[in-house]
């Protein structure tokens, strides 16, 4: 990127970081997870988007509890500056899965993954995540049929698949 672009990507990763440096421990304590955070400009306004998780799932109640406690560390901390929207909720069915604790959680599980780089020819694979460990995971295709072992560091992204 370069000019303007790339300034408002530095900026929001900045602030994205100081999200969850400030925010992380005190969610932490609460007994959440933060799944996702993401500082995204969407229908012409700014929204710091806090994704978090709880064995059992989210409330209402939870994302009301932990927006009043992150609001008020945001304030006091005054690392946004100009006018944002702040917003919790689930990370959702489909939820991505960002480092490798998540691909232990969720072992067996139907995931959609993208790579970096060509795995069999392929970029997008989709199966069931199988016998991860500190350097990787398996990923079950093509029902059962193939199974193709994928470092972390090859993920661009990957996301849990809604099964019915």
């Amino acid at each position: 990127m370069r000019g303007r672009w790339a300034g408002v990507r530095v900026a929001r990763e900045k602030i994205v970081d100081a999200a969850k440096r400030i925010a992380g421990p005190v969610l932490e304590e609460m007994g959440y997870e933060l799944a996702d955070l993401k500082f995204v400009m969407e229908g012409g306004r700014w929204r710091l988007q806090f994704f978090i998780d709880k064995p059992g799932g989210i409330t209402i109640d939870d994302c009301e509890a932990v927006s009043r406690e992150i609001d008020t560390l945001i304030e006091v901390e005054d690392f946004i500056q100009g006018a944002y929207v702040l917003e919790v909720s689930s990370p959702g069915l489909d939820r991505p899965l960002n480092n490798p604790s998540d691909f232990l959680r969720f072992n067996g599980k139907l995931a959609k993954v993208k790579t970096n780089e060509a795995i069999d020819g392929q970029k997008v694979l989709t199966g069931r995540i199988d016998s991860p460990d500190g350097e990787g995971f398996n990923l079950i295709v093509h029902d059962g049929k193939k199974t193709v072992y994928i470092k972390y560091g090859q993920v661009d992204k990957a996301r849990l698949e809604v099964e019915f």
